[in-house]
């Protein structure tokens, strides 16, 4: 924090790559402190997240403070006090610093052609800085989300020389640190302080939905049958790719309640149509402690600027579109540090069957492959999140949580430990025949072969009867083999283990869920083996059009 506030005060551009809650608005409060005849312009995302910051500087530090939006007062005395300088700190949403789709300009962005406001400008923070290049700009025949963040250059062209930029983010990765350097015109001595971005006290997960996002049953181990008062369901945030799908959603999980719970309406949809009355109801009662709401279905845009220190966990259900909007959702969970939380991807089938080795793969295929191979990880999820983000902190694989992850099997981890009622499973089905892809590949077998051979080991090992039974009883060598053979999409649950082998309910419930896990880390894992020489594109997320089938910007 010092560092970063010296660099702001010294004129020196930098970046500051830290995790939500690390301190980072106090290196813009600092500079402020101690230069106090001076504006800091800061360039936030939401007006939710402005009102917040406005609190913050206010009660926290005194510092005046004011937010720029559209809903901005146009009174003449409001606007003399900013560019008299009275008001030091402007929390600015980017489009209020050029010209608008109507064609109209902005008061903020009219102010900066008044020289004398302008060279009261010393420093400017960019927060959540990665909007530049998630949201900013063009990728691949993809328009800008919001192209003002992509503008932010014409923005620094207008300020002197000697102003200092800061940009902020908690992912930061080099291919976007590199966009926001070029967008802002850092130098190349330019400060990069970097801590690492690791949340130790989150448990990740990836678990495939059954029949895809349209079966809202996926959803119903959130609130068991038996669930009544004063029992306490947890405090969780589900993103949803549609805005349709957050109605839809929390509509059925209401449904699973008792009339008399129905009328509370625990679970809310919330996204940008809503009107701004039902939001800030919904917003509050999610954030009180004691409020009714404790299930909200979110898009990506409504769950932006939610800080709420309580939440449980986070839900993405169905594929975000890229790795960093993943990751930024998740950390809406665990912001009260000494709380374990989780954070669950709930894939579509379609993800853990996409072959990201194909050279010549369909366009949905091309679209999205690092948040794709991300998904089909059968390792360590904060070990993977930690190569992506290039966070070699000695702390980026620390965890604090009863688990780190899914991905160490014999850790103890179930998915089933997370929730009040049980996961839901469906119908096994089997495949229709088909002349092709009827069983597994042939060079993917032995080694399903050798882990299953291990396993039936040690199990038998640990066996307090196995001075009686032979490892056969538990699994012989031509259910070993069944196994291996068939087909990877098949296995959906423990239940399909059960259903392949002809096994009882019993032998299911004992063995089932041990040689699922087995069989699913596997088939991720040969999913996911990249080709060699792939290049660094390859690993980012942006490459490719938009995938209808993966989470939109909503």
């Amino acid at each position: 924090q010092l560092e970063a506030s010296l660099a702001s005060i010294s004129g020196r551009s930098s970046s500051v790559i830290a995790r939500t809650g690390y301190g980072k608005t106090l290196c813009i409060a600092i500079p402020l402190l101690l230069q106090p005849d001076t504006i800091t312009v800061t360039i936030s995302p939401l007006k939710r997240l402005q009102k917040m910051q406005v609190n913050d500087f206010m009660q926290k530090y005194g510092i005046p403070t004011i937010a720029i939006n559209e809903d901005t007062s146009n009174s003449p005395e409001l606007w003399n006090k900013i560019e008299a300088g009275e008001i030091r700190h402007l929390l600015v949403q980017p489009e209020q610093l050029r010209t608008n789709h109507a064609g109209h300009l902005p008061r903020m962005a009219r102010l900066l052609h008044n020289p004398g406001f302008v060279n009261k400008i010393k420093r400017v923070a960019v927060d959540e800085a990665h909007n530049i290049r998630t949201s900013g700009i063009a990728i691949n025949g993809r328009p800008p989300f919001r192209p003002s963040w992509g503008a932010l250059g014409e923005f620094r062209a207008r300020l002197s020389k000697d102003t200092s930029f800061q940009a902020l983010s908690a992912t930061m990765p080099s291919f976007i640190h590199r966009t926001i350097g070029q967008s802002l015109g850092f130098p190349p001595d330019s400060l990069t302080i970097r801590v690492s971005i690791n949340r130790p006290n989150i448990i990740y997960a990836t678990h495939q939905l059954i029949d895809g996002r349209k079966n809202l049953r996926n959803l119903d181990c959130i609130i068991p049958s038996s669930f009544h008062p004063p029992m306490r369901l947890p405090k969780l945030v589900i993103f949803h790719g549609e805005k349709a799908e957050t109605c839809n959603a929390a509509e059925h999980l209401n449904s699973l309640l008792s009339p008399e719970l129905q009328k509370l309406r625990i679970c809310r949809h919330y996204h940008s149509d809503m009107s701004p009355e039902y939001l800030e109801q919904t917003y509050a009662s999610f954030a009180d402690p004691e409020g009714d709401v404790l299930i909200l279905h979110s898009t990506s845009g409504g769950g932006e600027g939610l800080d709420v220190r309580e939440i449980n966990g986070v839900i993405n259900y169905g594929l975000p579109e890229q790795v960093t909007m993943r990751f930024q959702w998740e950390g809406r969970a665990g912001r009260s540090s000494n709380r374990d939380a989780f954070a669950l991807t709930m894939i579509e089938p379609w993800v853990s069957e996409m072959d990201l080795t194909d050279v010549n793969p369909r366009k949905q295929e091309r679209v999205g492959r690092a948040s794709v191979r991300l998904a089909q990880c059968s390792g360590c999820k904060r070990a993977a999140y930690a190569k992506f983000f290039e966070d070699d902190d000695d702390e980026a694989l620390d965890f604090t949580c009863a688990w780190c992850c899914d991905g160490h099997p014999g850790n103890g981890f179930s998915l089933s430990k997370l929730f009040l009622g049980p996961i839901y499973e469906g119908e096994i089905k089997i495949a229709a025949k088909r002349t092709r892809n009827k069983y597994r590949r042939v060079k993917e077998r032995a080694g399903l072969v050798d882990l299953l051979t291990t396993w039936l080991a040690d199990t038998h090992h640990r066996c307090a009867l196995r001075f009686l039974r032979s490892p056969s009883f538990i699994l012989d060598a031509e259910a070993i083999k069944s196994l291996s053979m068939t087909l990877p999409s098949t296995f959906t649950c423990a239940a399909s283990v059960a259903y392949v082998l002809k096994q009882s309910e019993e032998w299911n419930n004992t063995y089932g869920e041990s040689i699922y896990e087995i069989i699913k880390h596997y088939n991720r894992k040969t999913a996911s083996k990249k080709t060699v020489g792939d290049s660094e594109e390859d690993s980012d997320e942006d490459t490719g059009p938009p995938l209808k089938k993966l989470r939109s910007r909503s």
